[in-house]
């Protein structure tokens, strides 16, 4: 995982990115990880001091430095619209979190990347923090289930993935013809399929 996310910070040398990780353990692995690559970042999370949170914040947006390996509690109200890339370390919980997490990239008009690495085990940590945080009762339970399982359907179907974000927010989808979006990992070919067999 670390690896990977590193991969994709180096095509982006010197440009603004954001890695979201899903605890603040994975955020500190993964900041420390990057700096000692010779990253420009910072972590940010909840369990951070405000100094250090603001300090974080203020750094990225200012341009000062490049990433910011977060947990959901950064992004909100951040203003720097030349974010190239968003890299999502685990699944996020929802396809609406994850909707608005990647939005975060390319908000001047200019081409950016984002990037999810998916595991089913991270499903199965959503579920035990959901469960850890309180009483989930029934219709919450069933809710978090079908939010998980759209988020493990977008991240391994072999769909263009834009239009299942599209056919999931009720937006028509209007995809180049036979390329589909041709932006997507799946429009561009950059997936391998599993055999018929499989």
């Amino acid at each position: 995982q670390s690896a990977q996310v590193l991969e994709v910070v180096r095509r982006h040398p010197e440009e603004g990115g954001i890695v979201y990780a899903q605890t603040r353990k994975d955020v500190e692995r993964l900041a420390s990880g990057l700096a000692a690559a010779g990253v420009s970042c910072a972590p940010y999370h909840a369990g951070l001091n405000a100094d250090l949170r603001r300090t974080a914040q203020d750094g990225f947006v200012k341009e000062k430095l490049d990433v910011v390996v977060a947990t959901i509690a950064f992004g909100m109200g951040i203003d720097r619209s030349n974010v190239r890339y968003v890299v999502h370390a685990n699944a996020p919980r929802s396809l609406e979190h994850y909707q608005q997490e990647s939005g975060r990239a390319g908000r001047d008009g200019l081409e950016a990347e984002c990037v999810l690495l998916f595991s089913a085990s991270d499903l199965a940590t959503h579920r035990f923090l959901a469960q850890k945080d309180g009483n989930l009762g029934p219709e919450r339970q069933k809710a978090l289930e079908r939010q998980l399982r759209e988020i493990g359907r977008f991240a391994v179907a072999p769909l263009c993935r834009h239009r299942i974000l599209t056919e999931h927010f009720d937006a028509p989808y209007s995809a180049a013809g036979e390329a589909g979006c041709g932006a997507c990992d799946v429009c561009l070919g950059e997936t391998k399929g599993l055999t018929e067999a499989d």
